[in-house]
């Protein structure tokens, strides 16, 4: 981080197909080339120095609740890919303008988790992911497919519901969970007449379970999509989507280089 932040200011700008988010970590906001760079508590890991900056993984850390986190986790159930990079600005000297002095870093984001109120967004760099060779798909005895998406080719299982009352994470509902998403919403997400969608990690007597804590008022209709453990069986019973089941189920479970071949 810049010593003098009035001087010399981070930016980072998050691009994917259907949305752009452009921050700076700094306690004010940053007009530049027509963009406004919003502030907002972000922190990140500390970067390698010289060339090998380039090559080094982000990791930043922001408050759960923005509108950035809500994205990449809607973003993680379509499979929408979101780049990002973080660049430098200086104040010109000749007036109060901001200028891009260069880029820092640049790259994608793998993935975003929330634990202890904080929210942790993991990147990987563009010079890296370039390097790697062949396909990048996970060779798992699990599903890589992201749900619902063209290489899954599941149909949608939901139901709507009315919001009764919302404590934190807990969200209870008119009338308890719809029978016929009762028992699979684990891994699917509830999504609210403006689009937003809020992961469910469980079921409760009353309601669902939401990764993070939600806002909702009370009455407010919901639709609560199923989601999948990306098992064989759950996508034969749930789905009956086994033909484009994206996983190895039957990898062995031996190592002949650790144990021997017999």
């Amino acid at each position: 981080m810049s010593q003098n932040p009035l001087e010399e200011v981070e930016l980072y700008a998050f691009t994917s197909n259907s949305a752009q988010f452009h921050l700076t970590p700094h306690e004010f906001d940053v007009d530049l080339d027509g963009e406004r760079y919003l502030s907002l508590p972000l922190q990140r890991n500390e970067l390698a120095l010289g060339a090998e900056a380039a090559k080094s993984a982000l990791e930043l850390k922001l408050p759960p609740d923005c509108a950035l986190v809500r994205h990449l986790l809607a973003a993680s159930l379509t499979g929408d890919t979101t780049s990002v990079a973080l660049r430098i600005a200086r104040k010109s000297d000749w007036g109060g303008d901001w200028w891009i002095s260069g880029t820092r870093w640049l790259g994608r984001v793998l993935g975003v988790e929330i634990a202890d109120d904080q929210a942790r967004i993991r990147c990987e760099s563009a010079q890296v992911s370039l390097k790697r060779i062949g396909l990048r798909r996970l060779y798992s005895r699990k599903c890589s497919h992201v749900l619902y998406s063209t290489a899954c080719g599941a149909s949608p299982i939901s139901a709507s519901a009315f919001v009764s009352n919302v404590y934190g994470r807990n969200v209870e509902l008119d009338g308890g969970v719809p029978g016929s998403v009762s028992g699979g919403l684990a891994g699917g997400w509830l999504q609210t007449p403006d689009g937003a969608r809020h992961m469910l990690i469980g079921e409760t007597s009353d309601g669902v379970e939401t990764l993070y804590p939600v806002a909702i008022a009370a009455g407010v209709e919901v639709q609560l999509v199923v989601g999948c453990d990306h098992g064989t069986q759950t996508c034969a019973a749930r789905f009956g989507n086994l033909d484009n089941y994206g996983g190895f189920p039957a990898i062995p479970s031996k190592n002949p280089f650790s144990t021997g071949v017999f």
